[in-house]
């Protein structure tokens, strides 16, 4: 996406605060890729001076989302889960934009938006199959992408799927504060469901039965795996925050068979923790094998074991330029202060987004 850069920075610039905030919709239970990529989004849109709101379409109890929302002073509202409550809140509230993330948050949100006469923006994060009544949310959230005014997408395959023109868009992390973790775990950081693997991770611990496998995370398939997990297999549960749990791990293994650009692989990398996962989505827009990650045939378990053999016998040296490898990926393409302004700049064709030369950025 070009642009001119003079429209954004004029050396360091932000964006002005209007009185209409900008809105991040979502529906949400728990944490996960989509709350961790807003969370983000909600902070870099702060730091630009944006007067943004995150909205939580339905109220479910008490949210790690919300709670590292308001610590970082980003205003939060919640829904009673009926478009009506959305309704009357655009009415009210009269965001300059509406950026919907997720299948419900997306239909109900496009529709108000279309029938208030907001612009709306789409983000399509999942690029797994769904059965049952989610099948249909699914197939309604991709069929009524065009009244959208702009859509963006985290894969080119989840791209494929949709019936309109769509963006990709770059996930993105905050990278100025993070430091190489020294941890030294193998972990599974994720949904315990089939789309993630984990039960092809359990068949790579069955392979090493003198290392210990960590699973952060739980899911529909948490009993099942436990049940038939090997004694090396170690399960933590739902993580609210993952920032103390990163610092204990070494490399992470994402045996996923779909994904889009996922935000534990950033996360992860941005630490310096090296990546090993199977070629799906835009994981090779992120990583490359035997540079800062490894990159293996989907759903192979012989080539995953042998990449994962090849890291135990790696030396530390070689480990270490594994580690900075990865974090300067992340550096370079996917973080706040690189990808931002061409979002920002996505947000002013469309709506009344209004910037000014007045404001210095360091993020």
């Amino acid at each position: 996406m070009m642009h001119n850069n003079k429209t954004l920075y004029q050396g360091a610039e932000a964006v002005e605060r209007i009185n209409s905030p900008l809105w991040l919709l979502l529906d949400s239970r728990h944490s996960g890729g989509i709350e961790t990529h807003v969370l983000e989004l909600a902070a870099g849109l702060k730091q630009y001076n944006i007067n943004v709101q995150v909205v939580f379409l339905n109220n479910y109890g008490t949210h790690p989302l919300r709670v590292a929302l308001q610590d970082k002073q980003i205003e939060t509202i919640s829904l009673d889960g009926s478009i009506r409550s959305l309704w009357n809140e655009i009415r009210k509230t009269s965001p300059v934009l509406i950026h919907t993330h997720g299948y419900k948050a997306g239909i109900f949100g496009r529709l108000c938006a279309r029938l208030s006469s907001t612009p709306v923006v789409s983000t399509y994060h999942s690029g797994e199959r769904h059965y049952g009544k989610l099948a249909l949310y699914n197939l309604l959230d991709r069929y009524s992408a065009g009244l959208a005014n702009k859509v963006y997408v985290v894969s080119p395959q989840i791209r494929q799927r949709l019936k309109v023109d769509a963006d990709i868009v770059k996930n993105f992390i905050a990278t100025k504060t993070l430091e190489i973790s020294k941890g030294k775990q193998v972990a599974f950081v994720g949904r315990l469901s089939h789309e993630k693997g984990p039960d092809i991770y359990l068949q790579l611990a069955r392979c090493f039965p003198n290392e210990s496998f960590h699973i952060y995370g739980t899911g529909t398939l948490e009993p099942a795996l436990k049940k038939s997990a090997s004694n090396n297999v170690h399960f933590h549960g739902q993580q609210d925050n993952m920032s103390s749990v990163w610092s204990e791990i070494g490399l992470l293994v994402m045996p996923s068979r779909f994904e889009g650009l996922p935000m534990a692989a950033l996360e992860a990398m941005g630490r310096g923790i090296p990546v090993m996962a199977f070629d799906v989505g835009a994981l090779s827009h992120l990583i490359k094998s035997n540079e800062n990650g490894w990159l293996v045939e989907p759903t192979k378990i012989e080539p995953l074991s042998q990449y994962f053999q090849q890291w135990l016998e790696m030396n530390p040296s070689k480990k270490e330029q594994h580690k900075h490898a990865a974090q300067s990926t992340i550096k370079q393409r996917f973080s706040t202060q690189v990808v931002m302004p061409e979002l920002i700049h996505s947000y002013q064709k469309i709506s009344k987004l209004e910037i000014s030369h007045n404001a210095d950025l360091d993020i």
